[in-house]
């Protein structure tokens, strides 16, 4: 009570006498501080009871107002006199010291205020980088302290310096042990660390070190601006200071190894429709618990990780391109091999649904071209040589994953298609390149049509039928942009009016539609019995698709047209489409076998891959005249297998076309379930529409391609 008294009194005289020199005043009010440690008789005193917090206030004060009134940025007295007598050193002593109780957070918040508030910049003075470097070290020491809210805002305002003027960075990267200059601070003569002799040299982060700490608050506020002020010292430009987070502090381990913690705290067996469902943000990570309970197990723990693996995602993406590739080798290494992959291989099934429909969700939610890649690597391994049927490859875990979407179990497979399905909606040509590309470059599925003696013309004097039906692209590496949704719509006989210009043009364009258009006979289709013909639909779908193929692998550098003949025809070699789309034939082939739901995935991946611009696959997929090299299939020919096959099974089913008209309605939500047919029968109709539905969305795929080629010519 004397204290607030006697600081009352102070302000009564302050405000009757004279003006006084600011750099009295600021002496006063430092000398007053000093003077109470001397006349202090108790130490158990809380210093809001003493006057410490008002002297402390009133010198930030009249540093502000001499720094206004000083003209082009000069120094004045009162901050002369605070570096000359080293008084951030002392406020750093007694801030460590916490005498009176809770002197630490008046010291914070000074020195917050004092880096925040004034104008001209004080951490390249010695006597101001050296107390805040110390001061930073005394952050995080506690856990759960009560100057966590000083201590992260003391620690944000560094960082946003450092922000302002990256080089200062370097001013944080002392030695162990060391200052800058050589030499021994006080209180490290007195309590040297425990380091080695020849560890001393080696450069200490304390700002980084210091966040990470109090990224663990349990304080969820404190731990947001703890990794806002990490994310900010990750994106430094400064090489050297990138390359300390990454050699001297545990940065990338503490991200990766919250992640296996965080993602070890999930339920086991988890719905993949619940998991696909979540929406999860770093920083807002808030909800009640009255929803957890309304919603499934787990779901409060899913959030969690989920938000995590974003903030590590924002983290990858704007860090330091060393910080950024070694984070996330370190979310391969410490987190996606020693927990993902050992879940991927357990031998409970639903085990593996949750853990291949987590993966495909984290997959989804990255973002970072850097961790995407190591992803790939960790799924795919990195190999590109051509693939041969002989050989499984030397990546378990992706002949696993391929072996996987044929599966016993459809649950199993669907996921594991799901997940090849995310992956190729990613912008990473490590995906493409491992899965589809690695045999089709060499073009060994086509062989020149034979020609007349003398007659040179298909061979060396233009191009091959296959070679003019391959869209070339007018930018190597660079599809051109698909023509607008305007262009008109297909109809059942092929094409509507168009202005695609010359006959010759019109003619090549209604071969290439018509090709899928008429693979399905009149007496199978039934879409034009619901009144559901789908065109229009598909030509938007397949514009827009195209368009998102086109944007996702600008940067790819894909060749414009195929590989020439002469580059291949000598080898001898038999043509192995590879792993992955020779997986998808085989499911293609047992279409009318299959569930609705697995017809419908292997559909939507293959649509997927028509889509892409490279002139391989695209040949490969969509031109229905390829001259093919013997025992040599191609999506065309295998839809021509269903296709007889079907024709085959229809002949002995009774009413076949009405039944596909019910089943039609029935999946379309416009009528009830069909009359009870067996399992093989159900199957065989469905996929009956599937088929007919296919053809009409890959013809409209086709026709995208075909007018984009004839655009650019």
């Amino acid at each position: 009570m004397f204290h607030k008294i006697r600081s009352f009194i102070h302000e009564a005289v302050e405000a009757l006498a004279p003006d006084v020199p600011l750099q009295e005043t600021f002496v006063f009010h430092w000398k007053a501080i000093t003077n109470y440690f001397i006349e202090a008789t108790d130490e158990k005193v809380p210093v809001q009871s003493t006057n410490i917090p008002y002297h402390l206030e009133q010198m930030l004060d009249i540093l502000r107002h001499e720094e206004d009134d000083q003209n082009g940025g000069a120094t004045g007295p009162c901050l002369e006199y605070l570096l000359q007598h080293k008084i951030l050193d002392t406020l750093h002593t007694l801030g460590r010291a916490d005498c009176p109780p809770g002197m630490k957070q008046q010291v914070l918040l000074f020195f917050a205020n004092l880096l925040a508030k004034m104008k001209q910049p004080l951490l390249p003075h010695v006597n101001v980088y050296r107390p805040v470097h110390r001061l930073i070290r005394l952050c995080g020491e506690v856990k759960a302290a009560p100057s966590e809210n000083e201590e992260i805002q003391f620690l944000c305002v560094v960082c946003a310096k450092l922000r302002q003027d990256p080089y200062l960075v370097n001013f944080f990267l002392e030695s162990l042990g060391t200052s800058p200059s050589g030499t021994h601070s006080p209180s490290e003569e007195l309590h040297p660390p425990p380091v080695k002799a020849q560890a001393r040299d080696k450069p200490d982060y304390t700002l980084v070190n210091s966040l990470l700490t109090l990224s663990k608050s349990e304080d969820s506020r404190i731990a947001v601006k703890a990794c806002e002020g990490l994310l900010l010292c990750a994106s430094l430009p400064e090489d050297h200071a990138a390359t300390v987070i990454i050699l001297y502090t545990p940065f990338c381990e503490v991200m990766a190894d919250r992640l296996k913690v965080l993602f070890e705290h999930l339920p086991q067996n988890m719905e993949p429709i619940d998991i696909s469902a979540i929406a999860a943000k770093w920083g807002l990570d808030h909800q009640s618990d009255d929803e957890d309970v309304l919603s499934f197990p787990g779901k409060r723990q899913l959030i969690s990780f989920l938000s995590w693996l974003d903030y590590v995602d924002q983290l990858s993406k704007e860090a330091h391109k060393l910080v950024a590739k070694a984070l996330a080798v370190g979310v391969r290494e410490r987190f996606l091999q020693p927990v993902i992959e050992p879940g991927l291989f357990q031998q409970s099934e639903l085990g593996v649904i949750t853990i291949t429909a987590l993966l495909r969700r984290c997959i989804q939610a990255v973002t970072s071209p850097q961790l995407l890649q190591e992803m790939c690597i960790f799924l795919l391994g990195e190999g590109i040589t051509p693939e041969v049927p002989t050989h499984v490859g030397d990546h378990k875990l992706r002949q696993t994953l391929i072996q996987r979407c044929d599966h016993l179990s459809d649950e199993i497979s669907i996921e594991t298609l799901k997940l090849f399905e995310t992956l190729l909606n990613k912008p990473c040509d490590v995906i493409l390149n491992n899965l589809v590309l690695r045999n089709l470059k060499s073009r060994k599925y086509y062989t020149a049509p034979s020609v007349p003696n003398g007659d040179t013309s298909a061979t060396s004097n233009g191009p091959s039928v296959a070679d003019k039906l391959a869209p070339p692209s007018p930018h190597t590496g660079i599809p051109p942009s698909p023509t607008s949704p305007s262009t008109p719509p297909l109809t059942p006989d092929g094409l509507g009016s168009s202005q695609i210009g010359e006959n010759v043009e019109r003619d090549e364009v209604e071969q290439v539609v018509n090709s899928f258009i008429s693979l399905v006979p009149d007496e199978i289709k039934t879409s034009a019995l619901t009144g559901d013909t789908g065109y229009d639909t598909y030509l938007r779908d397949a514009h827009r698709q195209c368009n998102q193929r086109a944007i996702q692998t600008s940067t790819f550098e894909w060749p414009s047209t195929p590989v020439p003949p002469s580059d291949f025809q000598e080898s001898r070699e038999v043509f192995y489409e590879g792993a992955f789309l020779n997986m998808l034939f085989k499911k293609l082939q047992r279409l009318l076998d299959q569930p609705y739901d697995v017809n419908l995935q292997v559909t939507s991946v293959i649509a997927q891959l028509s889509q892409f611009k490279h002139p391989q696959l695209q040949e490969f997929l969509l031109n229905a005249s390829l001259p093919l090299a013997p025992d040599c299939r191609s999506l065309h020919s295998t839809l021509q297998n269903v296709v007889q096959d079907l024709k085959g099974r229809i002949q002995r089913l009774p009413n076949f076309q009405r039944n596909v008209v019910s089943v039609r309605r029935q999946l379309m939500g416009i009528a009830t379930s069909p009359e009870h047919k067996s399992l093989s029968e159900s199957n065989l109709l469905e996929a009956a529409i599937v088929l007919e539905e296919f053809c009409k969305e890959l013809a409209a795929i086709a026709f995208v391609k075909a007018t984009e080629r004839v655009q650019g010519r």
